[in-house]
C-alpha cells in the first residue's frame, strides 16, 4: 500500500516541479511583458503550485506518520 502511495507523492512532486519551473520563466518575462493575461495566468499558476506544495506536505506527512 505505501507504494502505491509514493507514486502518488512522486506524481505530485514532478506535476510541483514543472508548475515552479514555469513560474519562474513567467516571473523572468513579466519583466518585459506587464499584460494582464500574463498577470491573471502567472497568478493562477502560483495558486495551483502553492496548492499541491500543501498536498505532497500531507501526503508526505500521513506516509511517514
Amino acid at each position: 500500500m505505501a507504494k502505491v502511495k509514493s507514486k502518488k507523492v512522486k506524481a505530485i512532486q514532478k506535476e510541483y516541479l514543472w508548475y515552479k519551473k514555469k513560474v519562474d520563466e513567467m516571473e523572468e518575462e513579466r519583466s518585459y511583458d506587464r499584460t494582464w493575461d500574463s498577470k491573471h495566468l502567472l497568478v493562477k499558476f502560483k495558486k495551483i503550485k502553492l496548492a499541491l506544495k500543501t498536498q505532497l506536505d500531507k501526503m508526505q506527512k500521513s506516509l511517514f506518520n
